[in-house]
């Protein structure tokens, strides 16, 4: 379960960007947009409080690398989420990023968003 935390979906194609929110909101988490645009999602990171985020790489105004390197600079657990590969630059500054490649069920990309969040909280506790 996500246990009420904020999840940000920056995804351009409606029905997708639904059925993540969706599935987001049946495993207890709270949906942040959706975001069809990396100036909505920037926004939305600088707003208010993101926990996690699920990511589409294009989004309607170009690909998500400045959101990425805010969702790095935050500490924020986040799946790339994408039908293309990644930017080249993205990929050899973020080696260690975790993507899925669509189609994937959005249950499967919630399931790894919580433990990515379980992983997460461990390593903080560790740097007490």
């Amino acid at each position: 379960m996500l246990n009420h935390v904020s999840v940000l979906v920056a995804e351009d194609q409606s029905f997708i960007a639904l059925d993540l929110a969706l599935a987001v909101e049946d495993a207890g988490g709270k949906v942040v947009g959706p975001a069809a645009s990396c100036e909505e999602a920037l926004t939305l990171l600088a707003t208010g409080i993101v926990g996690a985020a699920i990511l589409d790489v294009n989004l309607v105004d170009g690909d998500c690398s400045a959101v990425v390197e805010a969702l790095v600079g935050l500490d924020v657990p986040f799946i790339v989420h994408t039908a293309v590969d990644l930017p080249p630059a993205l990929e050899t500054r973020f080696s260690g990023l975790v993507v899925q490649i669509k189609p994937c069920p959005a249950t499967i990309l919630v399931a790894q968003l919580e433990i990515l969040l379980a992983e997460h909280r461990v390593g903080s506790i560790r740097a007490l």
